[in-house]
């Protein structure tokens, strides 16, 4: 599932935050795992003056400027072996049955002194929704049924260590997020009906759920981020 406008916009003070901790003004060559259409590396192009790396295994329609796109898998990195000075993931680890190969993959393509960014990854089996209207159990079981980890905010220290990295994690604060926006949960809706996670009319049940509740909306959605280094 692609990353949303919502998650890009909530997750920016931790993605800032990781990257004053791994010094990325100082990272000649960076790859970011899971780049979909290439926001985010567009993001790390614009901070660091420097090209970066996206790689997805879908290729984007759309090239944003000082971006370099490659298809590929991210348990079998094309690249060769300490390519780059850092790699980053966002709202990536989540979704693949096995985090820890395309950890030690990202590990295999780091040169000394690399460094993984871990910007964002939720444990959505602690979110919290106000009202309730059934749309995080909905994404966590979907996220289940594709073979991913949708308690990876919790796991991905032990997934880093097990990689042979030294994490250094923080995790947001338990606080809530109103949602103004209804159309940003509706899509988040209408991605799970795409997908095959919802039928029609469990779909149209939870739409409607969701317009009822505007301007009432809350979210609390754990997030862990920071910076792996190499041991």
């Amino acid at each position: 599932m692609a990353t949303s406008g919502f998650q890009l916009e909530r997750t920016r003070p931790q993605r800032r935050a990781v990257y004053r901790m791994a010094k990325l003004s100082t990272r000649r060559r960076v790859l970011e795992v899971g780049s979909g259409e290439g926001v985010v590396a567009a993001e790390i192009a614009s901070r660091t003056g420097r090209r970066v790396w996206g790689l997805d295994v879908c290729l984007p329609a759309m090239h944003p400027a000082g971006v370099s796109f490659t298809r590929g898998d991210a348990n079998k990195l094309p690249f060769r072996d300490a390519s780059f000075d850092a790699a980053s993931f966002h709202f990536v680890l989540l979704w693949l049955p096995d985090p820890v190969a395309a950890l030690k993959e990202a590990k295999r393509v780091l040169s000394p002194g690399g460094a993984v960014l871990l910007l964002a990854e939720p444990d959505i089996t602690s979110r919290r929704d106000e009202p309730d209207t059934g749309l995080g159990a909905a994404l966590a079981e979907s996220v289940r049924r594709q073979g991913g980890h949708p308690d990876a905010g919790r796991r991905v220290g032990e997934w880093l260590e097990e990689a042979g990295f030294r994490p250094e994690l923080s995790q947001t604060s338990p606080d809530w997020v109103t949602i103004g926006d209804v159309e940003e949960t509706v899509a988040e809706v209408a991605e799970l009906l795409k997908n095959g996670w919802l039928s029609q009319a469990e779909a149209e049940a939870m739409i409607k759920r969701e317009r009822s509740a505007q301007g009432t909306r809350r979210v609390l959605l754990p997030l862990t981020y920071g910076v792996g280094r190499l041991s």
